[in-house]
């Protein structure tokens, strides 16, 4: 007999990232989203823009530019063996985490 009901979905936080942040280091995060964003009503949530921070700063290092869609090159950005390198050290860094459990 077929399943009914919705299918199952990946948990929502399957692809997170969690870090652990010390008091002072949470008091300067917040501070910097203030003085960035002074008025209070337009403000971002503090994880959209811990998330938009990393991703302006992949993207500067990467020398892309990344949208929802894809990465992009960007003008005078790194040349493609060096984007070709950091992924493989990725690739194969997960595959070793991987291992030791």
């Amino acid at each position: 007999m077929a399943r009914l009901g919705r299918p199952p979905l990946p948990h929502a936080r399957r692809n997170g990232v969690f870090v652990r942040l010390s008091g002072t280091e949470w008091g300067a995060v917040e501070r910097a989203l203030k003085t960035e964003h002074p008025v209070s009503t337009r403000r971002p949530t503090l994880a959209e823009w811990i998330r938009d921070l990393l991703v302006a700063h992949a993207g500067e290092v990467l020398g892309v530019e990344v949208t929802r869609a894809a990465l992009r090159h960007a003008k005078c950005g790194v040349p493609d063996w060096k984007r070709w390198r950091i992924a493989r050290s990725v690739r194969r860094a997960a595959t070793r985490r991987r291992q030791k459990r």
